[in-house]
């Protein structure tokens, strides 16, 4: 009985990679991955040649820009507008749901005379 599952499990994995094989997008994607590979590979590799042509002993530092600086905050005054915006949008909504005119698409009321 283990004899013939695991013929079934090789003849199934044997027509799943056919099957992707035949298929151009899996055969595209496996060729963009094995490409990113290649260029890890070979940015590591160069990191290894740099470090032994330094003769240092310690880890080799990758040159390059500085770290990007944190993103800006919005000031207080952008916070506080929103909040308002926010606190009138939810009063709408209210208003709308009292009348009954918050009911969706069907309900054929519109918002323009609010």
């Amino acid at each position: 009985m283990d004899d013939t599952l695991a013929k079934d499990l090789v003849a199934m994995w044997q027509s799943e990679l056919t099957a992707m094989a035949a298929d151009r997008e899996v055969r595209e994607s496996w060729a963009a991955l094995v490409a990113l590979w290649a260029q890890a590979a070979n940015a590591a590799l160069a990191l290894v040649a740099h470090d032994k042509a330094s003769g240092s002993s310690g880890a080799a530092q990758p040159a390059g820009a500085a770290p990007a600086a944190a993103a800006s905050q919005p000031g207080v005054d952008e916070v506080e507008r929103l909040g308002r915006r926010v606190a009138e949008l939810e009063q709408l909504l209210a208003r709308l749901l009292e009348r009954g005119e918050g009911g969706g698409a069907g309900s054929g009321g519109t918002a323009g005379g609010v």
